[in-house]
């Protein structure tokens, strides 16, 4: 009787998600479009149909950079609601991450991370 509730959310989501798959599969286009299938990351569309293609370092480093900011605020959320009862070692040890963290922005700022005037190199 405990699990009625979980049962009940995963038959109405599952219910939801395939009318939303019927209603794609009868409302969508038949026709295959022509670039259904192309590889497309980050942004740049490949110009050759090889997959031996390189991207430009900057795109990876940029995604890392998100990544580290997405975790920095996953961690400054909880933190904010929890202040008050941390005090003067919770504001510390917030201060710090925020050091580490904002290092690590400057250290990526240095580095040209963060500059998009490059050229795509040619393979």
């Amino acid at each position: 009787m405990e699990y009625i509730g979980f049962l009940l959310f995963f038959v109405i989501t599952l219910g939801i998600a395939l009318v939303m798959i019927s209603l794609n599969w009868l409302f969508g286009p038949k026709t295959p479009q022509e670039y259904e299938d192309y590889p497309y990351e980050c942004g740049v569309p490949l110009y050759d149909e090889s997959a031996q293609t390189t991207f430009h370092q900057g795109y990876y480093l940029l995604g890392l950079l998100l990544l580290l900011f997405d975790i920095e605020a996953a961690f400054l959320f909880p933190w904010t609601v929890v202040y008050r009862w941390l005090g003067v070692f919770g504001f510390i040890e917030m201060f710090l991450f925020i050091l580490i963290l904002t290092y690590g922005l400057l250290y990526a700022w240095k580095k040209g991370a963060l500059n998009w005037q490059f050229e795509m190199e040619e393979v």
